[in-house]
C-alpha cells in the first residue's frame, strides 16, 4: 500500500508548487482563462483532452499559433 501512496503524493506536491493553477479543478478548454492555463494543465496535470489533434498544443482555440 506505501508503495502506490508514494508516487500519489509526489504528484501532489509537484502540482502544488504552482500557486497559480491547480489540477483538481478545470478539465476542459472552455474553463480556461489563458492560454498558459491550458498548457499547464496538459503538462504538469495529464489532461489529454485539452489536445485533440495530438499536436502538442491545447486548446487550440487559446493558443493558436
Amino acid at each position: 500500500m506505501s508503495q502506490k501512496a508514494a508516487p500519489i503524493k509526489a504528484a501532489a506536491q509537484a502540482t502544488s508548487s504552482n500557486s497559480a493553477y491547480s489540477c483538481s479543478t478545470k478539465k476542459t478548454c472552455g474553463q480556461m482563462a489563458s492560454c498558459e492555463e491550458a498548457q499547464y494543465h496538459l503538462n504538469e496535470c495529464g489532461n489529454w483532452r485539452l489536445d485533440r489533434d495530438k499536436d502538442g498544443v491545447p486548446c487550440a482555440s487559446l493558443c493558436q499559433q
